[in-house]
């Protein structure tokens, strides 16, 4: 049995390895192409609403976005080879339609929470549910020419055509929901007082788990969650169980991963512009490496039960490198960045190297 255990972990790193360059091939060479593809056809839409304020609205939340929804649809290899089209071109459009969401509901406006929360009401929507009799701008709402209940209505056909949709509906429901909250309770908050999401964040916290409040609040806010159910909604062979079970391992602690390593990038330019950023509570840099180092330690063990779990740590292990990849050892957060990429092991290597490169070559 020793023997048996100790080749398994031998072949491990090769087993990844094959996976990755699995994963970055139909990335690049399918899933890519689909989703710049896709995003061209969004921005036509958007280039057509006639109101100005929220043409300009779309269109710069496309441009500034746009890798969110590239990035997103690397979720669809999850899906069988027939069905890997569809699922690419449902998650570009959620992740668009989730980052327009998060541009309208950052605007001031007389009512943020109670706003935010109807606007977001579109999560649940994409994914088949009722539209809300008064649509899904608040009345002050500026009118988008059907921008949005199309991109809501789109994802919604989308969703339903994939084999496994029904057997992925019900965490999906939850993930969204939980979005839609975390991400109301954080807008609300940057022009009133984080009491509010703080509470919330409190209620939210999985027992157990030992979150701080603004890890479960960053966490709350990621679509990763959400990402994953979609993908795999695409393969037929998706059980209820399973949906269940990486519904329970992107939350909490991928979604957590997630956000706070943008976090980490993004402090220095929040700290200028007064954004709420969940890494700056950490009362110092040795305390950012612990929690961080611990939380990516539980994302790349939560992977390793699930249906295709391969495939889900190449994906996780890829958005972490994204993050790495923008941060300098140099930095405050040198040591925090390093503990998450010794969680994940040597298949960041081939991952860094690309991210760095590709990020040289577009600067």
């Amino acid at each position: 049995m020793r023997t048996r255990a100790r080749r398994s972990d031998l072949a491990a790193p090769a087993l990844d390895a094959v996976a990755l360059c699995r994963t970055l091939s139909r990335y690049w060479f399918t899933l890519f192409p689909i989703a710049r593809k896709e995003l061209s056809r969004i921005r036509a839409r958007a280039e057509a609403i006639p109101d100005t304020a929220v043409r300009e609205h779309a269109l710069t939340t496309l441009r500034k976005e746009k890798q969110n929804a590239e990035s997103a649809a690397a979720f669809a290899v999850l899906a069988a080879p027939r069905h890997r089209r569809t699922a690419a071109r449902l998650l570009v459009a959620y992740q668009a339609m989730y980052d327009f969401l998060d541009t309208l509901t950052e605007l001031p406006s007389t009512s943020m929470l109670n706003d935010s929360r109807q606007l977001h009401t579109a999560l649940i929507g994409a994914l088949g549910a009722p539209r809300p009799p008064n649509g899904y701008y608040p009345q002050e709402g500026a009118d988008d020419d059907g921008y949005l209940d199309e991109l809501v209505s789109v994802c919604a056909r989308r969703f339903w055509t994939l084999p496994s949709a029904n057997e992925t509906l019900g965490p999906l429901h939850a993930a969204a929901g939980r979005t839609s909250e975390g991400q109301s309770q954080n807008h609300a908050a940057l022009f009133t007082n984080q009491i509010g999401l703080m509470e919330w964040a409190t209620t939210a916290t999985p027992p157990g788990t030992g979150l701080q409040w603004w890890e479960t609040a960053a966490g709350g806010g990621s679509t990763l969650s959400i990402h994953a159910l979609l993908g795999a909604a695409g393969d037929p062979s998706i059980t209820a169980r399973d949906a269940d079970q990486i519904h329970r391992a992107y939350w909490p602690w991928v979604n957590a991963l997630n956000t706070l390593l943008e976090s980490v990038v993004d402090i220095d330019e929040d700290i200028v512009t007064g954004n709420h950023n969940y890494a700056s509570h950490y009362r110092n840099a040795d305390e950012m490496e612990r929690r961080l180092g611990l939380i990516a330690s539980q994302a790349a063990a939560a992977t390793q039960g699930l249906h295709r779990h391969r495939s889900h740590r190449v994906i996780v292990a890829a958005m972490a490198s994204y993050y790495l990849a923008q941060t300098s050892p140099a930095s405050p957060a040198g040591d925090a960045t390093e503990r998450v990429r010794s969680a994940f092991g040597a298949i960041t290597v081939p991952l860094l190297a690309m991210l760095r490169l590709r990020r040289r070559l577009l600067d």
